[in-house]
C-alpha cells in the first residue's frame, strides 16, 4: 500500500465560494490565476470541479467529465 493517501473532493455548486475561500483560492479564482492540472483551462467558480491534494499541495480540475475521470484515475491509483 501507497503511503501518501489520496482523495479526489468535488463540491455541490452552492458550495464552490465558501470551500475555495476556506483553501484559500477564492481569490485566485476570481483573478484567473487557478489553472485546471488535466487540460490547463482557467477555473472559474462556474467550471469547478473538484480538488486534490498531494505532496501539501493542491491540484485543481475543471468540471469536464474527461479531466475529472483522468483525476479520479489518477487519485485511485496513488
Amino acid at each position: 500500500m501507497c503511503s501518501d493517501y489520496f482523495d479526489l473532493l468535488v463540491f455541490h455548486e452552492t458550495e464552490v465560494e465558501a470551500m475555495l475561500r476556506k483553501l484559500n483560492l477564492l481569490e485566485q479564482v476570481n483573478k484567473g490565476e487557478v489553472r485546471c492540472v488535466v487540460c490547463g483551462k482557467t477555473i472559474t467558480q462556474e467550471n469547478f470541479g473538484g480538488v486534490f491534494k498531494k505532496q501539501d499541495r493542491i491540484f485543481v480540475v475543471c468540471d469536464d467529465l474527461k479531466c475529472l475521470g483522468i483525476a479520479r484515475a489518477h487519485v485511485e491509483e496513488h
